[in-house]
C-alpha cells in the first residue's frame, strides 16, 4: 500500500454503494427466478435463433418433457418430438418481429394458448422471444369449479349471460342450418365461436350429414376472415392427376392441357380468407406432401412457376373417416395429420342427440312451408315415428325427407301414411303408443309453459301502463283491449291504478 494514502480512503462510500446495489440485484434476481418458477403458466425464453435457453416447472408439466431435454435446442428440433406442437408461435414472432399467438392441442388432448413476445435490443434486433403459454382446458375446468362453488344462482346469471353471448354469434353467422337444442351441439357451437378468430387449423370429424360445412361456414363468419372468400374444396372430387393444378394453379403451358393463360389455384383464390377442406382423407399421399409445406411455409409455387407466392389463409379441414386409422394403414401422414389437429371438433351423430331431432323437424318444416307457400302440419304420430327413427344420413336426410314431405303430401297434415316405409313402420313397433303418449304431455307442457309467459307479459304491460295511463279507458285506448277486459286482468293480478289497489279474483 502507498503510504502517502490516509488509512481510510475516499473510496469506501462508493464500495457500500456497490455492495448495496449488488445486494439490490441480487434481491431482484431471485425474486425474479421466484416468480418464473411458481407461474401457473409455461415460460420460456428463447435467443433470437429459436434456441432455448429456460423453461419453468409449469412448461414442463404441460409438456411432459423435461427442461434438461429443452434448453440449448431449437424450436424446429424440439417439433419432431412426439407431443410438441407443429404450429409454433415463436418462429412466427422472429420472422415478423411481432407478437403471435396460437392454439395447440398439447399431451391428453388440453388446449393451450401460446404467446411469443420479441423483446427487443438497444439497437433494434430481436434479442430474445419470451413465450407464455396458458393451459385454456385447466382455467375452463377451473372456471367451472369456482361457478359451482358460488352457488345456483350465480351459475344461472352466467350461463344466461353465455346463452346470450352464443345467441348473438349465432345470429351473427346467419346461419339457417344452425338450429340446436341439445347440450353437446350447445357445447360444441360455443367452442367454435370462442376459437373462431384464432388462425390456427381446425379438423372437423363426423358422419356424412351431420354439418361439417356448416360448421365451417360459422367458423369463418365468426372470424375477423368474414368478409374475403370462403372457398370449399371436395378433395374426395378432385382428379388425383390435377389435384396439385386445381389447390395451388399453374403457369401458361405447365403441363399437356393446361390453359393458355395459366389459373390461379383454389388456394390463392382464397387468399385473405378461409379454405375449407372437405374429405381431407381422400387426398393422395403425393398431394399430401405438398399441402404440408404450404400449411408450413404460407406460401406456394403454382405449377410451372419460378417463384413462390405468398398466402394468408386460414385452414379448416373435414373427414368423415379416421384418420388414425389411415395413418396406421400408411394412407395417410402422420405429420400432416399433426398438423391439421391443432383444434379438433367432433360432429355427433343424430341419432345420438334426439334433442335437436325435433328442433330441426320443426325449423325445416317452417322453411319449407315459407318457399312453398304451403302451410303443412305434421301429426304426433309422425312426429313420434320421425323421432324414434336413426336417420343414419344425418341432419342431410332429415332435411331433404322434410322438403319431400312439404312439396308431395296432398292434404294439409303430414301423416305416417306420407313417411318412407323403414319410418312407417316405428309407428306401429313396440313402444311407440308409449312414445305418443309421452309426445302429447311433452306439448301440454308446452302449451302451459307458453300460457304462463303470456300471462307474466301481459302482466308487465299492464303494470307499466297502470303507471302512466289515468283511467282505465285510457289503458284500452292505448293497448287495444276493452274496457272491461282491463278491469278484469288489473283484478287478475291485483294491480293498482292512481293508487288505489285492485283486488285480486280468487
Amino acid at each position: 500500500m502507498d503510504p502517502k494514502l490516509p488509512a481510510e480512503t475516499p473510496l469506501e462510500p462508493e464500495e457500500d454503494a456497490l455492495a448495496a446495489l449488488r445486494d439490490e440485484l441480487e434481491e431482484r434476481r431471485a425474486l425474479t427466478e421466484a416468480v418464473f418458477a411458481a407461474s401457473y403458466d409455461g415460460i420460456c425464453i428463447l435467443d433470437r435463433e429459436g434456441v432455448f435457453l429456460e423453461v419453468n416447472a409449469a412448461y414442463e408439466r404441460m409438456t411432459g418433457i423435461p427442461r434438461a431435454q429443452w434448453v440449448g435446442r431449437r424450436v424446429e428440433q424440439m417439433q419432431k418430438l412426439p407431443g410438441v406442437p407443429r404450429q409454433s408461435a415463436t418462429l412466427q414472432a422472429l420472422r415478423t418481429n411481432r407478437p403471435a399467438s396460437t392454439l395447440v392441442n398439447v399431451r391428453g388432448g388440453e388446449l393451450v394458448l401460446i404467446t411469443a413476445s420479441p423483446h427487443f435490443g438497444p439497437d433494434g434486433a430481436v434479442r430474445n422471444v419470451i413465450m407464455n403459454t396458458r393451459n385454456i382446458t385447466q382455467l375452463n375446468a377451473l372456471k367451472h369449479q369456482l361457478e359451482r362453488e358460488r352457488g345456483s344462482a350465480k351459475l344461472a346469471d352466467l350461463e344466461k349471460a353465455r346463452r346470450s353471448w352464443l345467441r348473438s354469434r349465432l345470429a351473427a353467422a346467419d346461419l339457417d342450418d344452425l338450429v340446436f337444442a341439445s347440450p353437446v351441439m350447445d357445447d360444441l357451437l360455443s367452442t367454435a365461436a370462442e376459437i373462431a378468430d384464432f388462425d390456427s387449423t381446425v379438423l372437423l370429424d363426423g358422419e356424412t350429414g351431420t354439418g361439417k360445412g356448416m360448421l365451417a361456414r360459422f367458423l369463418h363468419r365468426l372470424s375477423r376472415r368474414a368478409d374475403k372468400p370462403f372457398v370449399e374444396i371436395n378433395c374426395g372430387a378432385l382428379p388425383e392427376s390435377l389435384v396439385e393444378s386445381e389447390l395451388f394453379g399453374h403457369e401458361a403451358g405447365a403441363f399437356t392441357g393446361s390453359l393458355r393463360t395459366g389459373k390461379k389455384g383454389q388456394f390463392e383464390l382464397a387468399n385473405g380468407g378461409t379454405v375449407f377442406l372437405d374429405e381431407i382423407g381422400e387426398l393422395p399421399l403425393a398431394s399430401q406432401a405438398k399441402l404440408l409445406k404450404v400449411l408450413d411455409d404460407k406460401e406456394i409455387r403454382p405449377l410451372g412457376a419460378a417463384a413462390t407466392r405468398r398466402l394468408d389463409v386460414r385452414v379448416v379441414c373435414a373427414t368423415n373417416r379416421n384418420l388414425h386409422d389411415l395413418v396406421a394403414a400408411g394412407r395417410f401422414r402422420e405429420d400432416l395429420l399433426y398438423r391439421i389437429e391443432v383444434i379438433p371438433l367432433h360432429l355427433s351423430p343424430l341419432r345420438e342427440r334426439p334433442e335437436d331431432k325435433k328442433a330441426l323437424l320443426y325449423a325445416f318444416l317452417d322453411r319449407y312451408n315459407r318457399q312453398c307457400g304451403r302451410d303443412k302440419v305434421l301429426s304426433l304420430e309422425a312426429v313420434a315415428a320421425l323421432g324414434s327413427y336413426d336417420f343414419p344420413g344425418n341432419v342431410r336426410e332429415l332435411r331433404n325427407l322434410v322438403e319431400r314431405l312439404v312439396m308431395t303430401t296432398r292434404g294439409e297434415e303430414i301423416g305416417v301414411e306420407q313417411l318412407p316405409p323403414a319410418i312407417q313402420a316405428l309407428a306401429s313397433a313396440p313402444g311407440a303408443a308409449a312414445a305418443r303418449e309421452a309426445l302429447v304431455e311433452e306439448s301440454l307442457a308446452e302449451v302451459v309453459d307458453y300460457r304462463a309467459r303470456v300471462e307474466k307479459l301481459e302482466r308487465q304491460m299492464l303494470h307499466h301502463f297502470a303507471r302512466s295511463c289515468r283511467s282505465t279507458y285510457e289503458i284500452a285506448r292505448r293497448t287495444g283491449l276493452t274496457q272491461s277486459a282491463v278491469v278484469r286482468k288489473l283484478k287478475k293480478y291485483g294491480i293498482s291504478l292512481a293508487g288505489v289497489a285492485v283486488s285480486r279474483e280468487a
